[in-house]
């Protein structure tokens, strides 16, 4: 693999987590302050999981240069497998967490084909 494919991969990696935890810390203030209760932060979750998604396979898709999808599957199976391993240390595993890691993995494939689409 070459050394700026790997670069776009972190590159894509950090515009996945950076809105991540950026809006996830947002979601978090407005809770503490009860400016939104559980319920409206439930959907919150999904929505900033799914923006997220799109901003990584976005800028995996602008980078590559045929096939974003596969680019898109790859980056989501990394992101994917770090989210694993970080749920199977830090909590049990529940089995609908995998529909989670799925639409994670299609969003970021979609973002990922829209990228490949706009650079042209």
């Amino acid at each position: 693999m070459k050394k700026e494919t790997i670069i776009n991969y972190l590159k894509g990696l950090l515009y996945f987590f950076i809105p991540f935890i950026f809006l996830l810390l947002i979601i978090t203030i407005f809770y503490y302050f009860d400016i939104l209760n559980n319920q409206i932060i439930k959907y919150f979750k999904i929505i900033i999981l799914l923006l997220s998604s799109l901003s990584g396979g976005f800028y995996i898709g602008r980078k590559s240069s045929n096939k974003g999808y596969i680019n898109g599957l790859k980056l989501g199976g990394i992101i994917c497998s770090l989210f694993l391993i970080i749920n199977l240390f830090l909590k049990d595993f529940k089995w609908y967490q995998l529909i989670y890691y799925l639409i994670m993995l299609i969003t970021i494939c979609i973002g990922s084909m829209i990228g490949i689409n706009k650079k042209n």
